[in-house]
């Protein structure tokens, strides 16, 4: 397989026509990385009424190519001032060491300024996915506020409204947050040339302008800023940008922009071309099932007719003549995860759904316990399962001890089993698939005191970069306990898919004393989603809403469980679940 795999594994078919590559010299990223800066500070907080309604793909696709070629600071800033200062007519650029003059203290006076509570911006494109949020609850909005001069002091109890960022070493741009009626109104003397509607990869500019629209979502409205600093994102864009410029087609653009986005441990976040209804296919299922156990990825799970060819316990060695390994650490690059070591787990568990969203067939070479290497060329038909479940989502697992499918399990199906629960001596719960939300209702059976929730809110933000940013968290009242109580010791099983709502069950478990936490660390990402559009072109999916920080910080890291469980070779050659396993065996010594 060539080295082009990557790239096509992971995001579908590459573009017909190769655009030509570019190269960005250290002096093109350093002035790139200024621009965006600025862009986002305009876009999202100059309070401009027509600023508000301007195409930014177009002002970044004619700006770019001006701004590479500024060979000095001076010149940076005179390229910055003539193409974004008719955007803004009162921000001001300085060059150091002669700086902007402080505005002097002046009495608050009624005006406008932005008001984000999450992103409401760039959502145009996003189709039902924008329907199906509003239907959830999540309302994300952002407005050009008019203010009286009591509410703009209590907007800006600091002080002097105005925001001032450095660029480069000694270029620096002071930004005002409120604008008088007649500023607000103000008619820009810009003229965009040509209008871009969406972003293409077939041009520099274009890749370029993707990159540095998705950065700047990020950077401003990411509300979990610890995790964010801690990943580097001020300078995940400096190594971004010349990956973009090199890219050829949508493909790799693609590739590049998840590559930036994996700086942070965040499962949310997710970019991919968009689609008419703004959703996506997720793939089938596949019979086919692997698990990476200590450094080797081994089959957990092969199709009933393959069986006699490939079986459990077996590891991968090639695929298409590639090492696995050699493919696993390149794809780790574009999985968001707590460690690296995740994002190679997660690799290995994707490998088989990823290639086969692109490929028909593909050659798996595989390492049987003697150490025969055998070649198989498998269509991903033949590699197909099925989403049908032998077992009910609550069954017997072993003598006294009832097994709860989380993902699968509803209020109907627990009602109908309470009478073999309430007989149990123990309970095993299983929270390594998303849970369905309806097991909140059945969270109050294991307590018989009120349960703590978890609460979210979103970040309300008049300044750029979060600074000063607000949470306003509402309070949701205590869970009341609930007849019958199911009082008997119970396991709650985890592990890196245990995130979003997943993971505020284990929290929630935690918290309460609920039970015990066994398996694989959680996948360290919570709160709600936003979605934004970027170019028209593609989807941005990320945290937009965070959790009230209560208890143990996981953010980023995951809750590490209280008893840690990981498959070994020979468990999954005898098709056996460690963590269900170590489960029993721990229920039977506290009985």
């Amino acid at each position: 397989m060539t080295a082009l795999l990557l790239p096509l594994l992971l995001a579908g078919p590459a573009a017909p026509s190769p655009a030509p590559p570019d190269s960005l010299t250290p002096r093109e990223t350093r002035n790139l990385t200024a621009l965006a800066r600025v862009v986002g500070d305009l876009k999202y907080f100059y309070p401009n009424r027509h600023t508000a309604r301007v195409s930014w793909e177009t002002v970044l696709t004619r700006a770019i190519p001006a701004v590479r070629r500024a060979r000095t600071d001076q010149a940076l800033a005179t390229a910055l001032v003539s193409l974004l200062r008719p955007l803004a007519p009162k921000a001001v650029f300085t060059i150091s060491p002669v700086s902007a003059a402080s505005a002097a203290p002046s009495a608050v006076a009624a005006g406008y300024f932005w008001e984000h509570h999450g992103l409401g911006l760039d959502q145009n494109g996003l189709g039902l996915v924008r329907s199906l949020m509003r239907l959830g609850g999540l309302r994300y909005e952002s407005r050009i506020r008019a203010a009286s001069a009591t509410e703009v002091a209590v907007a800006f109890p600091a002080g002097q409204p105005q925001y001032t960022e450095l660029l480069t070493d000694s270029v620096r741009l002071t930004l005002p947050l409120v604008l008088t009626e007649a500023q607000h109104q103000q008619r820009l003397r810009y003229q965009p040339g040509r209008r871009v509607r969406r972003l293409r990869a077939n041009t520099p500019a274009q890749r370029l302008a993707a990159t540095i629209l998705t950065w700047n979502i990020i950077r401003h409205f990411y509300p979990y800023r610890i995790v964010l600093d801690s990943a580097g994102w001020a300078d995940a864009l400096t190594v971004a940008l010349p990956r973009a410029a090199r890219a050829t087609s949508e493909t790799e653009l693609v590739t590049a922009t998840r590559r930036m986005l994996a700086h942070l441990p965040d499962r949310h976040i997710n970019f991919v071309p968009s689609t008419r209804t703004g959703l996506h296919i997720s793939p089938p299922p596949y019979a086919l099932q692997l698990e990476l156990v200590d450094s080797a990825v081994v089959v957990r799970q092969v199709p009933a007719e393959l069986r006699p060819l490939v079986a459990p316990g077996a590891v991968l060695t090639h695929l298409n003549g590639q090492s696995i390994g050699r493919l696993l650490d390149s794809m780790r690059l574009i999985i968001p995860a707590t460690s690296p070591a995740v994002a190679r787990q997660l690799a290995a568990q994707q490998l088989v759904s990823k290639l086969g969203a692109t490929y028909r067939a593909a050659a798996f070479t595989f390492q049987d316990s003697a150490g025969q290497s055998r070649t198989y060329h498998w269509t991903f038909r033949q590699l197909r399962g099925s989403n049908y479940h032998p077992l009910p989502p609550v069954w017997e697992l072993a003598a006294g001890i009832m097994y709860l499918d989380a993902a699968r399990l509803r209020y109907k199906d627990f009602q109908r089993a309470l009478p073999q629960l309430q007989a149990a001596r123990g309970l095993v719960v299983d929270l390594r698939r998303r849970p369905h939300y309806e097991l909140s209702r059945m969270l109050p059976h294991f307590s018989a005191e009120p349960l703590l929730s978890i609460s979210t809110a979103t970040p309300q933000l008049r300044q750029p970069n979060f600074r000063h940013a607000v949470f306003r968290f509402r309070e949701n009242t205590p869970k009341t306990p609930q007849l019958p109580l199911l009082a008997m010791p119970k396991i709650f099983l985890t592990g890196p898919d245990t995130y979003s709502y997943g993971e505020t069950v284990a929290a929630m478990v935690r918290n309460n004393g609920l039970g015990v936490l066994l398996g694989q660390p959680t996948g360290g990402t919570n709160g709600e989603m936003n979605f934004a559009t970027i170019g028209r072109t593609y989807k941005l999916s990320f945290t937009g809403r965070r959790v009230r920080p209560t208890g143990e910080a996981y953010q980023g890291r995951g809750l590490a469980p209280d008893i840690l469980v990981t498959p070994t070779r020979q468990q999954l050659a005898r098709e056996q679940d460690a963590a269900l396993q170590r489960a029993v065996a721990w229920l039977r010594e506290h009985l």
